[in-house]
């Protein structure tokens, strides 16, 4: 299956209410765009060109959340140049949970590990030892025998905390 049952079945309530309702034209995805700034300089992209005069631009939080609530769509797609440079990311990202949307991280990944290990560092601490030591050794294994990369890892990691992730990678996995 190309999407979680639970997306699916929350994204097809959505539709078939507006439906039954009558609404003629409703958002399915938000879009949201919280900053232009991004870690590459990929050849050929025009983001550079076309938003140099904003590249240092950011919305704040709570115009973030604003937005979401106006557009009032099930599913929010955070993209723009690199959302986790975005400062209020982990923020962001509850307050949209918060609101019951579905929440998608559109990334190229290489600040992936550093964020999961930021989350990962503070559930731990929350959490009891047994749970702590089971997730750390269950990611060491992986990465230690090669199945996956380690910023692959990191997007598995990332399916633990109910966000849904997309890379822009182009590279193929050996």
């Amino acid at each position: 299956m190309r999407f979680p049952l639970a997306l699916t079945a929350k994204i097809a309530a959505y539709i078939v209410g507006h439906k039954i309702r009558g609404t003629r034209k409703f958002a399915t995805v938000l879009q949201l765009e919280p900053l232009h700034t991004c870690n590459l300089t990929c050849t050929g992209c025009g983001r550079i060109r076309e938003y140099s005069t904003s590249l240092k631009d950011m919305m704040p939080l709570e115009d973030c959340l604003g937005a979401a609530e106006e557009c009032n769509a099930p599913m929010v797609s955070i993209c723009g140049g690199e959302p986790l440079i975005y400062p209020h990311i982990e923020a962001l990202v509850n307050g949209l949970l918060d609101q019951g949307r579905i929440v998608y991280v559109c990334t190229n990944a290489m600040f992936m590990r550093k964020k999961m290990r930021e989350w990962l560092a503070e559930e731990l601490r929350n959490a009891d030892r047994g749970l702590r030591n089971e997730l750390d050794r269950k990611l060491h294994t992986l990465i230690a025998e090669g199945l996956v990369s380690t910023s692959l890892s990191s997007v598995l990691a990332n399916g633990c905390t109910g966000m849904c992730t997309s890379t822009g990678s182009s590279g193929r996995m050996t």
